[in-house]
């Protein structure tokens, strides 16, 4: 966890105003220099939105990929998530679900990689 107080020249503390206090951040990185990273927000706390708002603009969602979708899904609803709409099957015995997580944010689970859905198609 970054802390203002035990790091007040911290680089995200210069980025971010003062309401600021504490957040954890995990960076997930691949071979080919693309990043990735998750923020949550511990002072001041995240406030959730009341509904799923997907007709919003910028960043709507990303995709993972899991064998068992309804498995991801039921753990991630006993972490404070839930599901948006309905499983559904994407030919054969691939299927994929939308979830969110705490947050708000949307997770697509794909049971199946993304070229191999796009390749059927």
């Amino acid at each position: 966890m970054t802390d203002r107080t035990s790091m007040p020249d911290g680089p995200i503390f210069k980025i971010y105003d003062s309401k600021l206090q504490k957040v954890k951040v995990a960076w997930l990185g691949t071979g080919n220099s693309v990043g990735f990273e998750v923020f949550e927000f511990i002072d001041p706390p995240h406030q959730p939105k009341p509904d799923f708002e997907y007709s919003r603009s910028g960043f709507f969602h990303i995709a993972v990929t899991a064998p068992d979708v309804d498995a991801a899904c039921r753990r991630a609803v006993e972490h404070g998530g839930k599901q948006v709409g309905e499983t559904v099957s994407m030919g054969g015995d691939d299927k994929a679900l939308y979830l969110s997580d705490p947050w708000g944010n949307v997770v697509e689970v794909l049971s199946c990689s993304f070229e191999h859905l796009m390749a059927n198609k």
